[in-house]
């Protein structure tokens, strides 16, 4: 008996050392499960327990809440562990983690990447893993997940900037490298809808190049966008060469008549940075959307440094090409059209120089393209060559009208320049008041004027008239204008010359009448067509009586001048239709065609009377005797000549100062 009690009681002194020891291993155990909730709960990484079986959520740390989008366990139980709506799709589903659950209660441990697009938040990455750990007595689950979100929008935007560098160095499209940047501006910015509009400086507006996650209608309804003051955000970000933020477009009045649009688009706030060039000319703008009002912070600036910096790059590169393929287009049609110029025939050079004006105003876009030519002799200046656009009305007139200038005075409206521009807004000078009359400049439209130079004297002015909201007028588009300019000199000089050298070719150098070669070719011409269609024309020959007399009493100048007069008297006294010449010496000839021997005979005795009745230089009466054939069939050139000729010895016989014909 004595013995069971003793038993017992050091059994009962046992239990109470055991449960005590319990005790302590269980506050030990709440302790250490206390202080690490606390690390936990102060830790950046995403900490929580799930349940093996039901999956609900045993503890979630602040940060995995937040990441998760909800504010406590059982809202990340009801409505994220236990809800396939709310998870992202495959292979981020939850169907998928609850396949990585399954692998790590048969490994014990997996490591993965997750991503999850929390309701109303943006979307988060984690580098996760999952592990059984023994928790109260049982299994758990406890995922760790570290933010990776940043690094892996820095890795996208790294792919896109790559992408925008390869397009670049492929010349793949201006709008395949800025669809590029934008898409590298929305990796780098959560929510953000991001566009670039490049500045077409001719037109002044603002063209949409890149951003595919606008829509197609947002983007037609704002491209051509004016650059003005109040024109949305971009329009006036370019206007003002600066930032401009509209936290609201439903309540900033620089979007007054672009509000539908943006509320169609589901669009609120916008922000609009000027794309500057290295030469600090407006190359477009960089535009960031969002769908709710917003304003960009520092980090959303700094992180569109570097899109900024490439677009522009690419936009310069963009521009330098097309500079340099205008500059090819334009020497090839400079060469094209100094090739025609300078290998025209004479009489197809008004053609020429008009076709030459048509191709410029192709060139140029013009409305208007003329050349006026300055004589010399006249001091006057007229419209001789011109293209008009059919939606306006051309300058010359069927009757060609010709405008009084001193040409000293319209070189100095050059000031030494080969080319002047002349807004509407700006006055011409009093030398050019009849263009300023003829063109009638109207807003947005200028004229350059070109000297078109022969030698080293203006003979003529280049006109190209545009219509453009700007200036136009390049220093390239001038420069090719004032090439055209001296190629226009070069085709006139040169025509001239022509001129020159045919009609030296073909005309006696003291009376300005056809020359023996001339006259022999006519008379050719003629007897082939008298042959061929049985006509008739006659021929009249006449020399000046006692013409060495004059000579050698008055001297060869005088003599000269008598043969000058007597060629000015021949000219005037026959039609238009015959033809006249120096036959040799003072002997001269008249071709008359169409005519008969009755008819011809008083034609020259006109000419004999005129002759004898005009008061020549010399104080000498000057008479002629003249001989008249006329074509009879099968004659020969040489044969018509011979009769007339020897009708022209009659005369001589009978006294001189007399007609005489041969039959």
């Amino acid at each position: 008996m004595v013995f069971s009690v003793l038993r017992y009681r050091r059994l009962n002194q046992r239990v109470q050392g055991l449960s005590m020891e319990m005790g302590s291993a269980n506050r030990s155990l709440r302790n250490a499960d206390r202080d690490l909730r606390t690390l936990f709960d102060q830790s950046a990484i995403a900490v929580m327990l799930l349940d093996s079986s039901s999956k609900s959520v045993l503890y979630a740390n602040e940060t995995a809440m937040t990441a998760f989008g909800v504010k406590t366990k059982e809202q990340l139980t009801a409505e994220v562990m236990q809800k396939p709506g709310a998870w992202s799709a495959a292979p981020f589903s939850l169907l998928d983690f609850e396949e990585t659950i399954y692998k790590t209660g048969r490994s014990g441990l997996q490591k993965f990447q997750w991503y999850f697009e929390p309701r109303g938040r943006h979307p988060v990455w984690l580098d996760s893993s999952l592990s059984l750990i023994s928790y109260k007595a049982g299994q758990a689950l406890m995922f760790t997940g570290v933010n990776i979100t940043d690094r892996k929008h820095a890795e996208k935007a790294d792919r896109y900037r790559h992408k925008a560098m390869i397009s670049m160095a492929n010349d793949n499209g201006l709008y395949v490298t800025l669809d590029h940047l934008a898409e590298m501006a929305e990796a780098l910015m959560a929510g953000a809808r991001c566009g670039l509009m490049v500045h077409d400086v001719e037109g002044a507006r603002l063209r949409w190049v890149g951003g595919r996650s606008l829509s197609n209608a947002f983007r037609e309804a704002l491209d051509g966008l004016p650059v003005a003051f109040g024109a949305a955000s971009s329009g006036t970000a370019v206007f003002i060469r600066g930032r401009v933020v509209t936290r609201d477009t439903r309540s900033d009045d620089r979007w007054d008549l672009y509000r539908d649009e943006a509320d169609l688009a589901g669009l609120r706030a916008c922000w609009s940075e000027p794309v500057i060039g290295s030469s600090g000319e407006l190359l477009g703008t960089f535009d960031v959307y969002h769908e709710e009002p917003w304003t960009p912070g520092d980090d959303d600036i700094d992180a569109l440094t570097d899109p900024i910096a490439i677009a522009s790059l690419a936009i310069e590169r963009h521009q330098a090409k097309g500079q340099l393929e205008q500059m090819v287009l334009s020497e090839q049609m400079v060469r094209r059209i100094s090739t025609d110029l300078l290998t025209l025939d004479p009489e197809d050079t008004d053609e020429g120089l008009t076709s030459t004006c048509r191709a410029l105003g192709d060139f140029y876009r013009a409305d208007r393209v003329f050349l006026c030519q300055l004589e010399d002799a006249s001091q006057q200046v007229w419209v001789s060559h011109e293209w008009a656009d059919e939606s306006i009305e051309t300058l010359r007139q069927p009757r060609v009208r010709k405008y009084p200038v001193i040409t000293a005075a319209l070189a100095k409206v050059f000031e030494g320049r080969p080319s002047v521009i002349f807004p509407a807004d700006s006055d011409m000078p009093p030398q050019l008041e009849f263009l300023r009359d003829l063109l009638s400049l109207k807003h947005k439209q200028s004229v350059l004027l070109a000297m078109v130079h022969r030698g080293d004297r203006i003979s003529g002015i280049l006109g190209i008239q545009m219509t453009s909201a700007v200036n136009p007028w390049t220093p390239q588009r001038s420069q090719t204008a004032e090439l055209m300019a001296n190629l226009f000199g070069s085709a006139l000089n040169r025509n001239q010359l022509l001129h020159s050298l045919t009609y030296q070719a073909v005309h006696d150098q003291l009376t300005g009448l056809y020359n023996r070669h001339k006259i022999e070719s006519f008379m050719d011409q003629e007897v082939a067509r008298c042959t061929r269609y049985g006509s008739s024309f006659s021929l009249i020959i006449f020399d000046l009586d006692h013409f060495k007399s004059i000579n050698d009493r008055f001297g060869h100048n005088e003599g000269d001048a008598v043969l000058s007069a007597v060629s000015s008297q021949v000219s005037q006294g026959i039609r238009e239709s015959e033809i006249a010449g120096r036959w040799g010496g003072e002997e001269f000839l008249v071709i008359l065609p169409e005519t008969s021997l009755d008819c011809a005979l008083p034609v020259a005795d006109r000419l004999r009377s005129s002759i004898e009745s005009y008061r020549f230089s010399v104080p000498e009466k000057i008479t002629i005797s003249v001989g008249v054939a006329a074509f009879r069939p099968g004659d020969t050139p040489h044969e018509i000549i011979q009769r007339a000729d020897a009708a022209l010895y009659s005369a001589k016989e009978s006294g001189r100062n007399c007609v005489k014909s041969s039959f």
